[in-house]
């Protein structure tokens, strides 16, 4: 009626076995998690590059702008442009300091590194080369430095690509949002010719980028105060002697220098008449009236006065130093 008992040697082997199988088990689950936390680990790291390139993106828009308008950028937009840019490459270089979580890793990582070293190099170099043709028009050098930095920030752009190409390979798990492209090159084009253009427009009158003074010579007046006759002649009123008095200025962004400030008149006939007087250093936004001794004119005389800067130290733009007025003197 009942069934017999099952043999002691049988009955061992069931407890044994059960518990063998529950280690298994266990061991098999620690596995499939373990592959699970190295999974998520890739794809944060990933993710991580992805928002470091959507940053450099916008940065790098933002630099190919400022460069496309050179001839009208002052020294604080290019300055901040370039500075944030380098603090986007920086958080990045901190990234790459440490190695990628996986071994799987080690080839975006190293394309990644590779990328913001040449990047970040290239930039700094551009900054400096550019702003070394701003502040001295002389220095021949910095349209190669300028064709060296550009070189480097392409080389960088070339290897993001072969990054992007090795973010789409199948051993790499998928980041949550697709990687943006990234490209910190200005322009396309040879770099020589680039090279020219940028330091030419760094040189610009039309910006105010380099560290330079621009004086001006900004008016000339004279005592008795000439007036402009309905033909637009200047005409002083009668007089046996003019004084002249000359506004100077400085438009630039640092100081200027000691300069000489000349002038000259003539009424046609003989030689002329010259003088020169100091015009003293002046900071930038300054100005200063410099004024001559009495030179004596006669009445019913047609007078050409030139005002000159003998310019020694450098200057923003040489083409504003000098002026050229004809007037005449009313009779008595």
């Amino acid at each position: 009626m009942f069934d017999p008992p099952a043999p002691p040697r049988r009955r061992a082997i069931i407890r044994v076995g059960i518990p063998a199988i529950l280690v298994v088990g266990l061991v098999v689950a620690f596995v499939v998690a373990e592959a699970g936390e190295e999974t998520q680990a890739e794809i944060e790291y990933l993710n991580e590059i992805r928002t470091h390139a959507a940053e450099l993106s916008r940065s790098g828009s933002s630099l190919g702008q400022l460069f496309a308008d050179l001839r009208e950028v002052g020294r604080d937009e290019f300055t901040t442009v370039l500075g944030g840019l380098s603090s986007d490459l920086e958080a990045a270089e901190v990234f790459v300091a440490e190695e990628p979580p996986t071994e799987a890793l080690v080839p975006v990582w190293s394309l990644y590194r590779q990328a913001i070293t040449a990047w970040d190099k290239g930039v700094e170099d551009l900054e400096t080369a550019v702003l070394r043709g701003a502040d001295d028009p002389e220095d021949a050098l910095a349209i190669n430095m300028v064709a060296d930095a550009l070189a480097e920030i392409r080389a960088g752009d070339a290897l993001f690509l072969d990054l992007k190409a090795e973010f789409e390979r199948a051993e790499v798990p998928e980041p949550i949002s697709p990687l943006l492209s990234v490209r910190l090159s200005p322009a396309d084009g040879g770099l020589a010719s680039l090279a020219v253009g940028y330091v030419n427009a760094a040189r610009s009158s039309t910006n105010n980028l380099g560290l330079r003074p621009g004086l001006k010579v900004s008016t000339i007046t004279t005592n008795p105060l000439w007036q402009l006759s309905v033909a637009g002649q200047a005409v002083v009123p009668a007089t046996e002697e003019v004084v002249f008095s000359v506004v100077v200025t400085n438009s630039g962004n640092v100081a200027s220098g000691i300069e000489t400030l000349e002038l000259s008149m003539t009424d046609g006939g003989g030689d002329p008449f010259r003088t020169n007087a100091e015009v003293p250093s002046l900071d930038p936004n300054g100005q200063t009236t410099v004024s001559f001794p009495a030179i004596a004119v006669v009445p019913d005389t047609l007078y050409e006065v030139s005002v000159g800067l003998v310019v020694v130290n450098p200057d923003a733009d040489l083409t504003d130093n000098a002026l050229t007025v004809q007037f005449t003197v009313n009779p008595a």
